[in-house]
């Protein structure tokens, strides 16, 4: 998430987050929740009494040799280890529920809250951060939240269990050992707070290393012709480094947790085994008791482990959370404002007025643009590499919100209607054409997914698309895998106007529709556009500029501003910026032919 994003320490602090995890997503589960919480009950308490049960298997049965008294403990304990065992498979299954049904329940806030945000949020944080905070960090989230519960609750309540048994065996013993409480404390706040520091740092960074995957995988093509292979590498050497590091610098400070822990509490019990002998020894303490509190006391390393590395885990996990909750809390620019309502449109009219786009990183892409539209017509907006033109189209779909001005749609703000109503009014073809890993059917009724068959047949013959799909292996019924590998650009292309077609948008927004096709292609797709603007406000930007001059308006922009309108013939009379590109673009098209 990008820095403006990040809320303040006291939104992010731990108390902060466990409260909002505890009230809004586990409290929801309670009913597992209780149920898991009883079977670790359950676990300590049969623990412990089998750790009780090792005093009369040694005074009364053991040492005065009395069979019936062995045989009766032993079978106890076997007892209550099955007895064990079943809490343990509830303890296990309710709370790895809860963990899942929490992952699930913040993937769709985040999804849901990503999919609500604007163009500007997009180019901050790239697709690849998101898809690690989606998965990678949630599934941390749950193995911490599945541990924070299973050592609270399970080892929580057995250290009770196994304390109350000590106490019963010895006082002077069990007041002895509780001494490794507050030696243990002071290591595992400092462990805890570099755990959380460090898991954060190798969140970012496996972040970091996905987005470079991603990036190299999709240009693939522009890696091997320019031979960047070597260069990539060594790019992606670094980002699997750092996250190596920062895995090792994690791994480390687990592994000085539990050590330092454990020889702290190996003194105690050497301490401890030095006074018990002498009680032995002394006659105070008989031998059955040592045994059960001993015992005890060895039973204790695991649940004592396993809340050493509660706040490890707890630390992991809030890391995590903080990742997912800075998406789900990212501020929505676009949203609906109280007052909103549905947009209607009859005519198509588009009013630009006093209109300026302001990005967040300060740059200036549009200044003071005033422009009007006219129903059913085709305006076209070219110029330099830079000068504003997708910006502008940008703007009328509210994919970005003004700086200032407004936009009106026959006389309505579209800052004041609703945005679903506002883009079901908007067909929009561009030159990177989104196609999806369904069926070419399903691509063409994305946006009118109980659009007939032949509706979707009747847009892809207006699309000049019905040919190739029914030459494809299974029809309307074939999956086109992911970004539409099985389609040529031409092929992407028809079936992104046939999309638009049963849209059937009184407007129309085409954005370098034709910009990557070879001219076979953009003759067949010009012929299609063309059928799809008729009877539709069409706004075009188009880097050819023959493939626009029939255009009832050319607008020409120029450091975001629109230096000339008017004709195609109009303009090269001006001899001003568009006769400049026209010619240049002539020029270039008679040294190619």
């Amino acid at each position: 998430m990008s820095k403006k994003h990040h809320a303040n320490f006291t939104q992010y602090s731990s108390g902060t987050m466990l409260a909002r995890l505890a009230r809004h997503y586990l409290w929801r589960h309670k009913q597992d929740l209780f149920w898991a919480g009883l079977s670790m009950i359950i676990i300590a308490g049969a623990l412990a009494m089998q750790a009780h049960l090792i005093q009369p298997l040694f005074d009364n049965g053991l040492i005065s040799g009395r069979i019936g008294v062995i045989n009766t403990v032993i079978f106890t304990i076997v007892g209550l280890t099955v007895i064990r065992g079943i809490a343990t498979y509830y303890q296990s299954y309710f709370m790895e529920s809860v963990g899942q049904r929490i992952v699930a329940t913040l993937q769709e806030q985040m999804y849901a809250r990503t999919l609500g945000q604007s163009l500007s949020f997009f180019a901050e944080n790239p697709s690849a951060s998101i898809t690690s905070r989606f998965i990678s960090d949630l599934q941390r989230l749950k193995y911490a939240v599945t541990q924070i519960f299973s050592s609270g609750l399970r080892d929580g309540g057995t250290i009770i269990g196994l304390f109350a048994n000590m106490l019963l065996q010895d006082v002077k013993l069990t007041l002895l050992t509780m001494l490794i409480i507050p030696l243990t404390i002071l290591p595992i706040r400092r462990f805890g707070r570099l755990t959380r520091k460090y898991s954060r740092v190798n969140q970012e960074s496996t972040a970091r290393m996905a987005h470079h995957l991603s990036q190299t995988l999709v240009n693939i093509r522009q890696v091997q012709s320019y031979t960047q292979e070597k260069a990539e590498i060594k790019r992606m050497h670094t980002r699997i480094t750092d996250v190596l590091d920062s895995t090792l610098r994690a791994v480390r400070i687990r592994a000085m947790s539990s050590p330092s822990v454990e020889f702290i509490g190996t003194a105690v019990i050497a301490a401890i085994m030095l006074y018990a002998g002498q009680r032995i020894a002394d006659g105070t303490l008989t031998t059955g008791s040592f045994a059960s509190f001993m015992a005890s006391l060895v039973m204790l390393s695991r649940p004592l482990k396993g809340i050493t590395n509660l706040n490890n885990n707890m630390q992991e996990g809030l890391a995590a959370a903080q990742r997912a909750f800075e998406v789900i809390d990212a501020p929505l620019n676009l949203t609906d404002i109280p007052e909103a309502t549905a947009l209607t449109v009859k005519k198509g009219e588009i009013q630009f007025s006093q209109v300026n786009l302001t990005y967040t990183d300060g740059t200036h892409a549009l200044t003071d643009i005033n422009l009007k539209v006219p129903a059913g017509h085709t305006v076209a907006f070219v110029g330099p590499s830079g000068a504003g033109k997708t910006s502008l189209l940008n703007l009328l779909p509210r994919f970005y919100n003004l700086s200032h001005g407004h936009i009106s749609i026959d006389g309505h703000d579209t800052s004041k209607a609703t945005l679903k109503s506002l883009r079901s009014h908007i067909a929009m073809v561009t030159q990177e054409v989104a196609v999806f890993d369904e069926s070419v059917a399903a691509n063409i009724a994305y946006g009118n997914p109980k659009a007939s068959q032949a509706a979707i047949e009747a847009a892809a013959k207006a699309a000049s698309a019905h040919q190739f799909i029914t030459n494809l292996p299974e029809g309307y019924q074939t999956v086109l895998g992911e970004g539409g590998l099985k389609l040529s650009g031409g092929q992407k292309q028809r079936i992104a106007i046939a999309r638009a077609i049963l849209k059937n948008a009184p407007i129309l927004l085409l954005d370098e529709a034709t910009a990557a096709l070879d001219t076979a292609s953009e003759k067949d797709v010009q012929k299609a556009l063309q059928k799809l603007s008729e009877n539709r406000t069409t706004l075009i930007v188009a880097h050819r500029l023959s493939t626009i001059a029939h255009a009832n308006t050319i607008v020409v922009l120029d450091g975001g501003q629109i230096v000339e309108q008017g004709s195609h013939a109009q303009l090269l009379k001006k001899r001003g910026l568009y006769h400049k590109l026209w010619s240049m673009q002539a020029t270039a098209e008679d040294l190619a032919g």
